[in-house]
C-alpha cells in the first residue's frame, strides 16, 4: 500500500511539474491571440477589439505570475476603465513590488497613468496600470493565484 501511495504521489508532481514548468517570455511577434485568450480568461477580462499583445512574462511553476503588457485601442479604454473598477481589494495588501525583479520591462514607477488598481478576479491577485505612453494606450497587467 505504502508503495502504490508513493507511487501515486511522484506521479501528480511529475504531472505538476511538466505543466508550463519554464519561465519564458513573448515578444510583439509571438504574444499572439492564443496568449490573450489565456489572460482573458484567467482574468476575467474582454479586451477590446484590437488588442495587441506586447510583451508576456511567464514565472512558474506551482503558482504561476504573469506579466503582460498589451496595447488597447483608443475607443477600448473606457471598456478597460470599466473591467478596473469592478476589481475588489480586501484584507491585507501584498507586497510592494511582488516579483518586479523577474520582468525586466515592468514599470517599477509607470507614468501618465490614466488608471491604476489592485484586486482579485477569478481567484486571481491582480495589479493594473493603464497608461499613456507617446500615443498608445497601454495596459500592464501582473497575476497570480493565491
Amino acid at each position: 500500500m505504502k508503495t502504490y501511495a508513493c507511487a501515486f504521489v511522484l506521479c501528480v508532481v511529475l504531472l505538476g511539474c511538466g505543466r508550463d514548468s519554464t519561465e519564458y517570455e513573448l515578444d510583439e511577434s509571438s504574444f499572439g491571440a492564443n496568449t490573450i485568450k489565456i489572460i482573458e480568461k484567467e482574468c476575467g477580462i474582454t479586451l477590446p477589439a484590437g488588442s495587441k499583445g506586447l510583451k508576456f512574462h511567464y514565472v512558474p511553476p506551482i503558482d504561476p505570475i504573469v506579466f503582460a503588457k498589451l496595447a488597447i485601442p483608443a475607443d477600448g479604454g473606457k471598456a478597460v476603465e470599466t473591467w478596473l473598477t469592478g476589481l475588489t481589494f480586501s484584507g491585507t495588501s501584498f507586497p510592494e513590488d511582488f516579483a518586479d525583479d523577474r520582468c525586466k520591462w515592468w514599470p517599477s514607477s509607470p507614468r501618465s497613468v490614466i488608471m491604476s488598481k489592485q484586486g482579485f478576479a477569478n481567484g486571481y491577485y491582480i495589479e493594473t496600470y493603464l497608461v499613456q505612453e507617446k500615443e498608445q494606450l497601454i495596459l500592464y497587467l501582473k497575476y497570480f493565484t493565491i
